[in-house]
This record gives structure tokens, C-alpha cells and sequence, in this order.
């Protein structure tokens, strides 16, 4: 585990300028097909182009150092040196002030657009709003250390471009969840709040209503019927001397997103206890977010 976390610390320095939600489009009977990403010690293989609208991306992993696949895009004058730099920065500084800072300089150079964690043996899929434009589909983990991911050079990371064209026809329609996970801001603290009921053969929508802090979704089977959110939280105030209460190599869910986003996610779920967490930290004290009690148990029937 790195110094600060396992996931490290990403904060949002500024919020999204607007809000787009997946689902801002017009319903179609007819939907594309997923366009797939394999990632792995091997190679990264990702999509060139997509056709504007609600895209849905496959991800599968062949190594447990990769597998944490995400999609962002550069804001208007900003390069891709800069946002990989930023990015490892969030990863590799050590103080407080300098992670937050390294995180308000990457929220400057990207909207973060979520994505899929998947595991070895397994797929998982995401569904984002992509109006036309570049984007960068990354592996967060190569951003994340020795102990993380497979380390490459500064630059050598995986980082490939994606076009998004605009479409010729009406919008295709969106996935139908089961639920959905909203991240909130309460007089308690950041929270999870849960409408619906989450189901095996059925996708979760992702939202992160939080402002001014990025944020994701990190999903863990619980096989430990005795473990609470209490036990949770605690593991996340000291990860270093509390026991882990689930497997850190079995993590699902999505990469950050930046505040007022929206991503749909499809995850190999088997029935029983799922722990909803976010080692992201917040911008008030660089603390993991589930520390402040962002943790949620569901069940899946």
C-alpha cells in the first residue's frame, strides 16, 4: 500500500461546469454495440472511436496490476504531458497540502468521466454520456506505484486516445438499472444513498452529486456476515493497523468522477453482502471519504 491509501488521494479542486447526467439523451429502441477494452501486463487494448451518445465500454483484465479502467477528458488548452503528470502527483506526493494541490491541478487539466474496475476472470462494463470530442481512455493503476500496478516510466503509462464523432441518428438509448448510488454531501458528512435495490443480472447507476469533490465507487464483496459499516469505517481511519474486513484484490465499482457526473456500471455480482467505499480523499482534510463515513452495506438477492 502506498503512503497515503491504496486508491491514493483524489480531491476536486473546482466543480464540473455543468451537469451531465447519463440519460440526458432521447431513448432508442436500437443500441450499439459495446465497444471493448482488455487490459493487462501484455497490452492495452482500447476502442479509437465512438458515436456520440450513451457508450458503453467492456473491460476485462488479464493481470491483478491492471483492470482500473477509466475515460477522461483534456480540457481546452490542456496536454496530455500535464494531465499524466498531475495524475501520478496525486499518486506519489506525500504531504497533505502537496496531494490536494496535485489533485486541483489535475481537476484544472480534466473532467474525469468514471469507468470500470474489473477483476481477473470476470467482466465488468460502464455506460457514459459522451457528447463529440477526444477523451483519454487510462489505466489508473499504472498511475498508482510498485505495490499497485505494473509501475511503467513516467509516460509510458496506458493512455490511449479516443474520438468520439458525432451521430447521424438519434441518441441511443440508456441501460435500465436496478438502483442507484448517489454520493452526497450531509450534515453528517459524504454519504452514499441508495434508491432501488442493486441486482445480479441488472446494471447501477453511479452519481456523484458532491461539490466540488471528485469522487467513486469502490465496491467490495463482504464474506464476513458479522462485518458492519462501523468495522468499515475504522479500517478506513487506519489502514495500517486495522485488519481489511474484505479482499482488496476482488475490488469493482468505478474510477473517479468529477462532481455532477453520472456513469451506469455493470458488475459481476453474486449474491450477499457488498461493501460501497471510496478511498478518494476529502478536500477538507485529505482523510479517505469512507473514514468520514461514506460507507455503505447492500445486498444483492
Amino acid at each position: 500500500m502506498s503512503t497515503w491509501t491504496r486508491r491514493g488521494l483524489l480531491t476536486a479542486g473546482t466543480a464540473a461546469g455543468a451537469v451531465a447526467l447519463i440519460g440526458a439523451g432521447p431513448p432508442s429502441p436500437r443500441r450499439p454495440q459495446p465497444l471493448d477494452i482488455v487490459t493487462g501486463e501484455d497490452g492495452f487494448s482500447t476502442p479509437a472511436t465512438a458515436v456520440a451518445g450513451a457508450v458503453t465500454f467492456r473491460v476485462r483484465t488479464t493481470s491483478p496490476r491492471t483492470g482500473n479502467v477509466g475515460i477522461a477528458r483534456l480540457r481546452r488548452g490542456m496536454g496530455e504531458a500535464a494531465f499524466r503528470r498531475h495524475l501520478r502527483d496525486v499518486f506519489e506526493k506525500k504531504s497533505p497540502e502537496d496531494v490536494i494541490q496535485a489533485s486541483k491541478d489535475l481537476m484544472a487539466d480534466a473532467e474525469l468521466m468514471g469507468g470500470a474496475m474489473a477483476v481477473c476472470g470476470s467482466q465488468s462494463s460502464f455506460t457514459a454520456w459522451l457528447p463529440p470530442g477526444p477523451y483519454l481512455v487510462l489505466e489508473y493503476k499504472d498511475f498508482e506505484g510498485p505495490y499497485i500496478g505494473r509501475n511503467p516510466l513516467p509516460g509510458a503509462e496506458y493512455v490511449s486516445p479516443l474520438l468520439v464523432r458525432a451521430a447521424d441518428h438519434a441518441g441511443a438509448g440508456r441501460p435500465r438499472p436496478s438502483a442507484t448510488i448517489t454520493a452526497v454531501d450531509t450534515a453528517r458528512g459524504p454519504r452514499f444513498v441508495l434508491e432501488g435495490r442493486p441486482r445480479r443480472d441488472r446494471p447501477l447507476r453511479y452519481v456523484n452529486a458532491m461539490q466540488g469533490q471528485v469522487d467513486e465507487l469502490a465496491v467490495y464483496p463482504l464474506t464476513d456476515d458479522s462485518v458492519t459499516e462501523a468495522d468499515i469505517q475504522r479500517y478506513f481511519q487506519d489502514t495500517r493497523h486495522t485488519p481489511v474486513p474484505f479482499d482488496l484484490a476482488a475490488q469493482l465499482g468505478t474510477p473517479p468522477l468529477s462532481p455532477g457526473r453520472s456513469t451506469v456500471i455493470e458488475l459481476p455480482l453474486d449474491q450477499g453482502r457488498y461493501a460501497l467505499t471510496s478511498w478518494v480523499a476529502s478536500m477538507k482534510d485529505a482523510q479517505h471519504l469512507s473514514a468520514h463515513g461514506q460507507v455503505l452495506i447492500v445486498t444483492v438477492p
